[in-house]
């Protein structure tokens, strides 16, 4: 399995004041055979990143496609926001390129090595529709009607897991909100401390308040910081499975999708082995034309049975993508709840010696 390590770094803003956007760098480093070079770069916005996503559900039926983060319209300049989706633009790339189907996939070659990419993307969209599109096709089918009980169990199983995402991460929010609070508070308590100082109180009174005062705009500081890693540690993982839990339901859209090309290759057979025997019984069957009926017969018998044995491969190969969504989840839950701790109990130690060297000052 080729082994990928990718970047994003250096937002910048560019286009005029109307149409403007974020341009990010794509740094790749790589040992995969199907590029000509081990570590290559590319310009890349958030548009391009949302074509991938969607252009690799399409592609690949089954398979669980990590998602970029979600559009924000309002907002989207705003510095603390750009960090953010900078960091989930890079996890979701990473993991894009590290799995063992999508890592393969030509457009995402396109993706991080091309040059010419808004080009080739305007080429491709005019070959065919984007996964919307596809997704149209499948509601205009006939009901499907699951036979696999596993499918259903799941199904009720993300929707409850996706209410708890979402309940976490509006949690999670409130609390970070809470933060930033605390370290404005804090801000302006330092400020009127160290304004006292400067007044007629003393010299002694006043290095005690100068002191507390310091105190206070670190805490402030550290409060702030707090704020900040509660978003991109913890809460960041949340939302990314929280919006995770929808590739899966695309997962198995594609599958619904494999069964109505299943059925409707049946469906032709059907038609045609009806019309041979039509033609048959009705001696309207020249021998020049019954080799030719025996072979669509035979063509169409080959379709439904590729089509059959492809329903059979993306139904297993869903139930192995759920399986890694699974590990990867508890995996990292894990990784950012212990990042997240550790981060949070070193800031309060900090907080706590901050006061202490103050005490043993006064």
């Amino acid at each position: 399995q080729p082994v990928f390590s990718i970047s994003v770094e250096d937002p910048q803003k560019v286009g005029d004041p109307i149409r403007s956007f974020i341009m990010y760098t794509v740094h790749t480093s790589t040992n995969s055979p199907m590029f000509s070079k081990s570590t290559f770069s590319v310009l890349r916005r958030y548009s391009d990143f949302l074509w991938l996503y969607e252009t690799l559900s399409q592609n690949n039926p089954g398979v669980v496609v990590p998602p970029v983060p979600e559009k924000n319209t309002f907002g989207r300049f705003d510095g603390q926001f750009v960090r953010q989706r900078r960091l989930a633009l890079e996890k979701c790339i990473q993991k894009i390129a590290n799995h063992p189907v999508l890592g393969k996939d030509p457009d995402l070659k396109s993706f991080l090595e091309s040059d010419t990419f808004s080009l080739d993307v305007k080429h491709r969209s005019n070959d065919r529709g984007g996964i919307m599109a596809s997704l149209g096709q499948t509601l205009t089918t006939p009901r499907f009607r699951e036979t696999d009980e596993w499918f259903e169990k799941q199904k009720s199983y993300l929707d409850g897991l996706e209410n708890q995402l979402r309940g976490l991460v509006k949690a999670i929010e409130y609390v970070a909100r809470q933060r930033a609070a605390l370290s404005a508070a804090a801000g302006e308590f330092a400020q009127t401390v160290e304004e006292l100082s400067q007044s007629d109180v003393g010299q002694q009174l006043a290095q005690s308040l100068a002191g507390l005062a310091g105190v206070q705009h670190k805490v402030q500081d550290l409060q702030a910081t707090q704020s900040e890693q509660d978003m991109i540690t913890f809460m960041a993982t949340a939302d990314e499975y929280s919006r995770l839990i929808h590739s899966v339901r695309l997962a198995f859209s594609s599958r619904i999708r494999t069964y109505h090309v299943w059925k409707q290759a049946e469906s032709d057979l059907t038609r045609i082995k009806q019309t041979h025997e039509r033609n048959r019984a009705s001696g309207k069957m020249v021998p020049d034309r019954m080799g030719y009926s025996l072979h669509q017969i035979a063509e169409a018998e080959r379709r439904a049975l590729e089509a059959k044995h492809e329903f059979n491969s993306v139904s297993k190969l869903t139930k192995s993508e759920v399986a890694r969504f699974e590990k990867e989840r508890i995996d990292d839950f894990k990784d950012s709840l212990h990042v997240y701790l550790e981060g949070m109990i070193s800031r309060q130690k900090e907080v706590r010696c901050l006061f202490l060297s103050f005490l043993n000052f006064v």
